[in-house]
């Protein structure tokens, strides 16, 4: 079965990464894109070897040749588009952060659900092969009793003043949302349920009006701890991800390529991991979902549980208080 795609917001994510993998992947096809620039979307439509192009929203959704939508728009966009999609008999691959806040999440679910539309959620990490190993060395107690985890997310991103990313109710807030819904979702993802968090946050270099940098710790259901540190605003980060347990340590590190370090029975190995498109690993798992109808790997629940975790950082941010999620 081969998906026919609408890509909904044609930025510089969608350009660089997604539609390249739609015309990559197995089992999807790039239909159409949307640009409010009619001129603008024609040309993307030629680059990227789309059927057609569109420069208003309902003309895009109601293309019967459409199976599905990416949504790629700012995420103040996200609940009323998704819902829209929902109602035409699309399929939906919402990016992340799902929505501004968790109701709106639980209305985009109720959306799918109600018109039997599969809902995905675009987190990438955990698509690659390496956090997909770590989880099952968690899930198989390779590790012993995890203890704790940290993922910085630190990058140089300078905000420009009329971006949706720099205006809290176009984006939801700053790293927190934008990074932090990676680093939140794959913490959960390879740990467990979060119960608590803490968090902290500020832009004293910038003084952007949204959050340059951040962190987050979280305290999870089976007494493990993890914290992600998160920042647009600093040179380079070579560590991705850490894990510490009882009876073993995992580290990821970018290190011309990313490299894992395990540390068994008091051993250490290095495993090298090659480049994986995690944008073409996800557009087929998409269309294995719709085929076979086996469970995303990335749902509109676990959407709204990361942002109900950063909806309570937020609050922890703001209060200075622990807060539960």
């Amino acid at each position: 079965m081969t998906l026919k795609w609408g890509v909904l917001g044609a930025g510089s994510v969608a350009q660089r990464r997604a539609m390249p993998a739609i015309q990559k992947a197995t089992g999807a096809e790039l239909h159409a894109l949307f640009s409010r620039d009619a001129e603008r979307a024609k040309l993307l439509a030629s680059q990227h070897n789309a059927t057609t192009s569109y420069h208003n929203v309902d003309d895009l959704l109601n293309d019967a040749s459409l199976d599905a939508i990416y949504v790629s728009t700012p995420v103040n966009l996200h609940c009323e588009q998704v819902i829209a999609a929902a109602e035409r008999g699309l399929h939906v691959l919402c990016d992340k952060p799902m929505a501004l806040i968790p109701q709106e999440c639980k209305l985009m679910i109720d959306a799918c659900n109600k018109n039997s539309v599969h809902l995905q959620v675009c987190f990438l990490f955990r698509f690659h092969s390496c956090f997909q190993q770590i989880k099952t060395w968690v899930d198989e107690n390779r590790l012993g009793q995890i203890v704790h985890a940290r993922m910085p997310f630190l990058k140089q991103y300078l905000l420009k003043d009329d971006e949706w990313r720099a205006q809290p109710d176009k984006g939801g807030g700053g790293c927190l949302m934008d990074l932090g819904a990676h680093s939140v979702d794959l913490l959960r993802y390879i740990i467990g349920e979060a119960k608590e968090v803490s968090a902290f946050c500020d832009s004293s270099i910038h003084n952007y009006e949204v959050e340059e940098t951040g962190a987050i710790l979280i305290r999870f259901e089976n007494g493990a701890q993890a914290f992600t540190d998160l920042s647009f605003s600093v040179a380079q980060c070579d560590t991705v991800f850490e894990i510490y347990g009882t009876e073993g340590t995992v580290t990821v590190v970018n290190d011309n390529g990313w490299k894992i370090n395990t540390y068994f029975d008091g051993e250490k190995q290095v495993i090298s991991s090659e480049y994986e498109d995690l944008y073409q690993h996800q557009f087929e798992h998409f269309t294995e979902c719709v085929t076979t109808g086996i469970s995303p790997m990335a749902s509109g629940n676990d959407g709204l549980r990361t942002n109900t975790i950063l909806a309570a950082a937020y609050q922890s941010a703001k209060t200075g208080q622990v807060v539960s999620c």
